[in-house]
């Protein structure tokens, strides 16, 4: 007989099976004509990264239904991978060399910083794939790709020449964001706009001729030093007869036209617009339509340039305060205002964005645009919740011209060459070429680089080997390619999620992954972001190392309900922790009774298993087929919750407590048969959310042979023919009429011990209930201590007793001697005042004609149900009641 064993210790178990587990190759993906083929793209994280929350999160969710569908028979191909993050790795090194060796990365040059920056990669790249390792995730590493690898770049640049052979990518001088911190374009996607307290100043700009002003309201006065006109409405009777007259510009005296434009708003400030084409969107649009003169006033850095006058040098915002003050000492300051104003933030460095003409490259997106959205709207990707599709839809249909050149040195260079003057310049009479290899001897490529999103975009298929054409490797495309599922985050909705739908249709006319999974962000506690500043972070290896990773595994995904965000504190990794020590604990029910190596299989027929156990493989049976609807649906937290119910509810909490020998005294072999049965397929369907726990215990249930592994067992299936549900409607009374006595027991302060008397009444029409009942009496007497129990129909209840009722079922509990009788009859009046008022509440809704008219019809019946047997428990209360008297 095996003894009890140790109990659980994560760390004694998590490092040995994953090692075992990539050992033997159980990740790996080949071809596979005979399965078919399950793929998740793992959005590749920042080489600069370390494992957050969020990657714990996805990762769970990901390597769940990866070991899901492995063990299901699909040739599962969780795709790993990492990006080279351009402006925060570029970031991450320059700070290091300012720090070590007071450089920066112009006193190195380009081919020397982009040395150290590989340097870097070589060092610190692969740390958080150790880090997902510990979490247990079940990639193939062996596929592992960098979006800076050799044959990913070769895909980057085929790309870029394919758009722009096809009029898609074009060079133009357009108003871009501006980041003066990291002295880079950037896309729209990559602003956020931030509202914040600024204010609203009105500025007078005189005539040309003649007395009088123009007033103007601008939340930027700098900005003026770059004006070009004053727009007002047409229709606007204040300032009709003054349009196509000059007003001087303040400070700088340079004279302006006053244009008419129906975009101005005549009830914004005064009623008139002061027009900076170089340093406002909407500006820039005015200044096309009206040819007017584009006059940029900002250095890169955000200082004041040379057309800035008197301010040349200064930083915008001082230039402000000082353009400020010098128009209150003219006179031509009329008001200042506290305003609300929409402030553009890069999301990476978080300086104020200055919109700035630049030469820069292009992608033409509506094209690209109008595939990706058809396949949406014609379901054949899916998004899971819905109501993102209605987000995916706003972006798409108002989509504007992406940006795709960076002003950085690490990245994917742009595939455009030049040809040079005879002193080395870019001779800007001759005609470039956009071409993958150097086309001419001399010819020199272009300084930016690609945005890091532009070679993401690829990841679904160049991560398989996109554009070679090796025949292994169209094969591998041919089968793995597309993808089933993407699991991500809502913020990278639009820099990842819709453009790689975008690639794929314009590469293959395929999509990328059949369905989109949307999971919640992690936020504290709180409900707030978790940042550094804050100090609210949250380690997921410090809480792996703390409570297991399973445990973590384990809360993440219970708690990922769809569509909403994740308030997580550390307490909450308690209840995987407990869970993971039930699970282990409950071995040892049975295990104890095991011999070592003996192999248990059940010999009885289902027919032949006692009440208990047909309830416990019809519970099985239904979590089963129920979990895989839920999973389906990417509900996970839903699917592993059932199984946790399963678990803990009905096999710990029920079965094992019926099936546990009396002390001193050993367990039959059929028992233990079933017991090991019934813990193994359970095992299996916790494996995905818990695999090593899991893992271990499964090696512990019965002989093995090495190299085989739990993750890689058939995942258990429905089976009809082990479904009793009149069994399982037999002891779910049981059940309840089983808890109500324990609560009786409890109200009254009676021992949980003390052996009792009892007497169940059934209706007439029970169907042998009196029989079965009868014959299970023995539950009762274990789990509630009553040792006499009587059966039977038309059952009287006797003077002075507690009753318990489900239904038409009551069972009486003689209290004569054993309880206060006035508190029973308190009791009795509480029940019967909340029984009413749910009755009063069902009444209502039942009345209310629009519920009834609108409601499915299932939903109406079953209130309609809840009514009727909420009259009878009142009813029996109500006598109950009166046999106290």
């Amino acid at each position: 007989m095996a003894s009890k064993h140790e109990p659980y210790n994560p760390q004694d178990i998590e490092s040995r099976w994953y090692s075992y587990w990539e050992k033997n190759g159980f990740f790996k993906a080949k071809r596979n004509e005979g399965k078919t083929p399950h793929v998740i793209m793992m959005p590749p994280p920042n080489v600069t990264g370390r494992l957050h929350m969020g990657h714990a999160l996805q990762d769970t969710i990901q390597d769940s239904l990866t070991r899901m569908r492995r063990m299901q028979g699909y040739e599962a191909l969780w795709m790993a991978g990492k990006d080279h993050a351009g402006i925060a790795t570029q970031n991450v090194v320059e700070r290091t060399l300012k720090k070590e060796e007071g450089k920066n990365r112009h006193d190195l040059g380009r081919e020397k910083f982009v040395e150290r920056v590989w340097e870097w990669v070589g060092e610190y790249g692969d740390i958080i794939f150790q880090q997902k390792r510990t979490l247990g995730d079940s990639c193939d590493w062996s596929r592992e790709r960098f979006t800076m690898d050799e044959r990913y770049v070769k895909a980057v640049q085929k790309i870029f020449v394919k758009l722009y052979e096809d009029g898609l990518i074009y060079r133009g001088e357009y108003l871009i964001n501006w980041c003066p911190k990291d002295q880079t374009a950037l896309s729209d996607e990559e602003v956020n706009n931030v509202e914040r307290d600024g204010h609203l100043w009105y500025i007078n700009y005189p005539m040309e001729e003649g007395d009088g002003y123009i007033t103007i309201a601008t939340t930027r006065p700098e900005t003026m030093l770059g004006d070009t006109a004053i727009a007002v409405h047409p229709e606007d009777d204040r300032y009709k007869d003054l349009i196509g007259k000059n007003v001087l510009l303040p400070l700088l005296n340079r004279p302006i036209p006053i244009i008419a434009d129906d975009y101005v708003k005549s009830d914004f400030g005064a009623g008139a617009l002061k027009v900076t084409p170089a340093h406002d969107k909407n500006d820039f649009d005015i200044g096309k339509k009206h040819g007017l003169e584009v006059i940029n006033i900002m250095n890169t850095d955000a200082t004041i340039n040379e057309n800035g006058g008197s301010y040349q040098g200064l930083d915008r915002f001082e230039a402000r305060k000082k353009i400020v003050a010098d128009l209150e000492e003219l006179g031509l300051l009329v008001k200042t205002e506290a305003y609300k104003n929409t402030v553009p933030i890069s999301s990476r460095s978080k300086a104020i964005i200055e919109p700035l003409i630049s030469r820069q490259w292009f992608v033409k997106m509506q094209p690209l645009a109008e595939p990706a959205l058809e396949v949406v709207r014609n379901g054949s990707v899916k998004f899971y919740p819905k109501r993102w599709e209605n987000e995916y839809f706003r972006w798409l249909e108002n989509i504007r011209d992406w940006v795709i050149s960076r002003q950085l040195w690490w990245g994917h260079r742009i595939p455009v060459w030049y040809y040079t003057t005879e002193s080395g310049e870019i001779d800007e009479n001759r005609p470039f070429v956009v071409s993958v290899e150097q086309p001419e001897p001399g010819m020199i490529q272009d300084e930016d680089v690609l945005d890091t999103w532009f070679s993401s975009w690829l990841w679904p298929f160049a991560t398989l080997g996109w554009p070679e054409s090796d025949e292994e490797i169209q094969k591998d495309l041919d089968y793995f390619y597309p993808g089933d599922v993407l699991v991500s985050g809502y913020d990278i909705l639009f820099f990842w999620i819709a453009r790689m739908i975008m690639a794929g249709m314009y590469v293959y006319g395929k999509i990328p992954y059949k369905d989109i999974f949307i999971t919640g962000m992690i936020k504290d506690k709180q409900g707030r972001w978790m940042s550094k500043s804050l100090g609210n972070g949250i380690d997921p290896l410090e809480m792996a190392e703390q409570y297991g990773a399973d445990a973590v595994r384990f809360s993440l995904t219970v708690l990922c309900a769809q569509g909403q965000d994740i308030k997580l504190d550390p307490s909450k990794f308690e209840m995987g922790r407990n869970f993971a020590n039930k699970i282990w604990n409950a071995f040892n029910v049975f295990g104890q009774f095991m011999e070592e190596g003996k192999s248990y299989k059940r010999e009885r027929t289902f027919e032949e298993l006692t009440l208990v156990e047909k309830w416990m493989l019809t519970r099985l049976n239904e979590t089963i087929q129920l979990v895989e609807e839920d999973v389906k649906k990417y509900r996970l937290n839903e699917a592993l919750t059932r199984i946790y119910t399963l678990f803990w509810g009905d096999y710990c909490d029920w079965y094992l407590e019926l099936i546990k020998p009396a002390y001193g005294t050993p367990m039959n072999e059929d028992t233990i048969a079933l017991a090991v049965e019934l813990y193994e397929k359970m095992i299996l369907l916790l494996h995905p959310f818990m695999p090593f726990i899991t893992e271990e215990l499964w090696w512990k249930l019965r002989p093995r042979e090495e190299g085989s592994a739990c993750m890689m067992q058939k995942w258990p299936t429905h089976n009809e023919a082990e479904v009793d549900t009149k069994a399982a409607s037999v002891l779910a009374l049981m059940q309840e009429l089983i808890s109500g006595i324990r609560n009786i027991k409890n109200q009254y302060g009676v021992s949980p011990g003390k052996e009792i008397q009892a007497i169940l009444n059934v209706p007439a029409n029970s169907n042998g209930l009196v029989d079965t009942m009868n014959d299970n009496k023995h539950y009762f007497s274990k789990l509630a201590k009553v040792s006499d129990l009587q059966v039977g129909v038309g059952q009287k209840k006797p003077k002075a007793s507690a009753s318990v009722i489900h239904g038409e079922h009551e069972v009486y509990i003689p209290l004569a001697g054993m309880i206060d009788l006035e508190v029973e009859r308190k009791r009795l009046l509480k029940e019967i005042t909340n029984k009413k008022n749910f009755l009063e509440s069902l009444s209502r809704k039942l009345q209310n004609e629009k519920f009834v008219q609108n409601a499915p019809e299932a939903v109406v019946n079953k209130e309609r149900e809840k009514a009727q047997m909420a009259e009878l428990e009142l009813r029996n209360l109500e006598a109950n009641l009166a046999d106290l008297e």
